[in-house]
């Protein structure tokens, strides 16, 4: 979805980014459909920016070759990291840059401090086989390192010690950067400020509990929540970061059922990529093949 973002950080570019390589299988296979549904929070409020500090939410600004922008949301889970959604790294248009922005409403100029530029990312190894295959869960989950730590007074989500938050009824906290019109077709674009909703109830999990299925049939994550956190408010009354929005299942609206990556199934992978993306270093800019504006950022390599 397109912003008006004015980012003024300056650095060079690097190469196109390339999750899959060596892969037979390409992103563009994806349907059309598939696409439309991976997708503010329709019947939200806006976010306090003290309560998306202490949430550790941001706003990722992704640049595609042309200049063409996209938007998805994140969950900071240290310093450096950033939980999302796969399919926001993954699609038909070459990705050239990842830019968090670190404010609840980028429709505004944001000042460098406030931004931070993608330089490695990891995307689960079974998404792209599971959204093409129509298979019931598609562990829709992609980590991205920053190339400086987040500013210091946000802090880094909770990920649950187990998998025992999300049970049937239960009620969760979404939030995230997308449209506030429940139509996927709206001309209007409402995304770019930071939304809230509460009291999303668990319907069910996938058979094999790598989803949750959300009731949202009045409210609920749409297009550029993508990626955006599902939390639930544990006895102690802090948050615990259990899903992250990966899409919906009607075509031509977002009230229906929403249906996130269960966090808590996936914590030895997020623990593993976590590490190796800490321990990588930064992949080096290579040298641009044409000028390029001094706003664009660089992308971030794949592992």
């Amino acid at each position: 979805m397109k912003t008006n973002l004015k980012i003024v950080k300056t650095v060079a570019v690097a190469s196109t980014l390339v999750l899959f390589a060596g892969c037979s299988q390409n992103s563009e296979s994806l349907s059309p459909a598939n696409r439309a549904l991976a997708g503010n929070i329709v019947g939200g409020k806006a976010t306090k920016a003290k309560f998306q500090k202490e949430a550790g939410v941001v706003a990722l600004v992704l640049i595609h070759e042309g200049g063409k922008q996209g938007i998805c949301t994140g969950t900071l889970i240290a310093p450096q990291l950033v939980l999302t959604a796969a399919h926001c790294l993954v699609g038909p248009e070459s990705l050239k840059a990842i830019v968090a922005v670190f404010t609840e409403d980028i429709n505004v100029e944001i000042k460098s401090d406030k931004t931070r530029v993608g330089v490695r990312a990891s995307v689960h190894p079974d998404f792209l086989d599971a959204a093409m295959g129509g298979a019931e869960s598609w562990s829709d989950l992609a980590l991205v390192k920053l190339d400086s730590p987040a500013p210091e007074d946000f802090k880094s989500a909770r990920l649950p010690k187990s998998d025992n938050l999300t049970a049937t009824g239960v009620r969760l906290l979404q939030m995230g950067y997308g449209r506030a019109e429940a139509s996927r077709e709206a001309t209007s674009d409402t995304s770019g400020v930071l939304r809230q909703v509460s009291g999303i109830k668990v319907l069910e999990k996938s058979s094999d509990g790598k989803e949750l299925k959300m009731d949202e049939a009045t409210k609920g994550s749409c297009n550029g929540d993508s990626g955006g956190p599902a939390f639930a408010r544990e006895k102690d009354g802090k948050l615990t970061l259990v899903g992250t929005d990966s899409r919906g299942t009607q075509e031509d609206t977002c009230i229906g059922v929403g249906i996130y990556t269960n966090v808590g199934s996936h914590l030895e992978w997020i623990a593993k990529q976590s590490e190796a993306l800490m321990a990588a270093a930064a992949a080096p800019a290579a040298a641009p093949v044409a000028p390029v504006a001094p706003s664009e950022p660089s992308a971030p390599s794949a592992d």
